[in-house]
């Protein structure tokens, strides 16, 4: 794992994956094929997807990024080429490619082979990047502006008219991704909470892959068919 970058395309697999892909058609095939395997598997807990596998999943989803007008960092040029004039993904299209991030992100070989590759304290800067593939895999929602005495309230932490400061990276966080956490003594109801603001990548990358945090946006007209997924 050493030699592979965090990006979707940063290895051999998805870029192998890449070199067949023509139309809609090839992107949609490893969401058909996580659907029909899940859909088949007897359990106990939930399906494993191995490596390879996970890396096509993303390369998938990646390709739906990019039609959505959100093309990722590491997102091969001849690709985009090929997928040029195929148009936006259709919605179940969008919920698969969620659906499959978050499945890769938490019931994985490669989520492990990136857990163990991490040195303990270190940030999990894959977890990082799965996090922002989900966000750019988001619909477009009408963000509400902030009651900003009832937020500070709740968290505990004061903020500047801009947003807050990452507990993390120590860096600014804009007031649409702002993320806050308050910390207690679960054994002294009676202590006083510490509150924090954060980038939710951040968090993510330094939580157990398990754990990971989906902010999963929704919009009202285009609802999941959970049994299509």
């Amino acid at each position: 794992m050493g030699a592979w970058g965090s990006g979707s395309f940063e290895n051999d697999t998805a870029m192998d994956w890449a070199a067949s892909v023509e139309n809609l058609g090839d992107v949609r095939r490893p969401f058909e094929r996580l659907k029909a395997e899940t859909d088949g598997y007897p359990g106990p807990g939930e399906l494993v997807v191995d490596a390879d596998f996970a890396c096509e999943l993303l390369a998938a989803a990646e390709c739906v990024a990019t039609l959505m007008g959100r093309r990722g960092r590491d997102f091969p040029g001849d690709l985009d080429q090929r997928l040029a004039g195929s148009g936006e993904p259709d919605g179940l299209m969008f919920h698969q490619a969620r659906n499959a991030v978050l499945h890769v992100m938490r019931h994985s070989e490669l989520a492990e082979l990136w857990e163990e590759a991490a040195p303990d304290g270190e940030v999990n800067e894959w977890l990082a990047e799965m996090t922002r593939l989900i966000d750019r895999l988001n619909p477009e929602v009408e963000f509400e502006p902030w009651d900003q005495d009832h937020i500070e309230a709740k968290v505990g932490a004061p903020l500047s008219a801009a947003g807050g400061t990452c507990a993390f990276c120590d860096g600014p966080v804009a007031s649409e991704e702002l993320w806050g956490i308050s910390l207690y003594d679960a054994y002294n109801m009676n202590s006083i909470g510490a509150g924090f603001w954060l980038h939710l990548p951040c968090l993510n990358a330094r939580l157990d892959h398990k754990h990971a945090i989906a902010n999963l946006k929704f919009d009202p007209d285009n609802m999941p068919d959970l049994d299509k997924l």
